[in-house]
């Protein structure tokens, strides 16, 4: 049953957008320099910033339930805010399909490292610490979420 519903996801994520690098829109320079300031959730939320800190492999599509988060390119992230509690992610490829899962609390910011590194079988998703998350970010650049 998990088997199948990860595959439908898949099937779903793999007509949402481009999944070569470069083909997802990045924000303005001045905007990604902005945006790495590591501003504090609003109230009652919690932040969560998903990087893909690879040097290379294939764009990963990400999932926080039934949310498209949007596609991460290699040396890439986005932000997102989440309402405190339990959230299941996925990360998602035209190959592969992994589960997570984070529990958050109101003012929270926390990272997530979602890669499909060149010769892996299957995308990762996984948490990481406050220092690997930032770096992580302040490496990549910032991808545009889906409307």
């Amino acid at each position: 049953m998990r088997l199948a519903l990860m595959g439908a996801l898949a099937s779903m994520m793999a007509g949402c957008g481009p999944s070569q690098p470069g083909q997802v829109a990045t924000v303005s320079p001045n905007q990604d320099t902005a945006d790495r300031q590591f501003a504090p959730p609003p109230a009652g939320m919690a932040a969560v910033y998903f990087y893909n800190p690879a040097a290379g492999g294939s764009a990963v599509n990400v999932m926080a339930g039934a949310m498209v988060v949007g596609q991460l390119p290699p040396k890439s992230w986005m932000r997102i805010d989440l309402s405190p509690g339990w959230h299941a992610l996925r990360c998602i490829t035209t190959d592969s399909a992994n589960p997570s899962s984070i529990t958050l609390a109101s003012g929270d910011i926390r990272y997530v490292d979602v890669e499909m590194p060149v010769g892996a079988e299957a995308c990762t998703i996984r948490e990481t610490g406050a220092e690997a998350g930032r770096a992580g970010v302040l490496a990549g650049s910032r991808v545009t979420a889906p409307r």
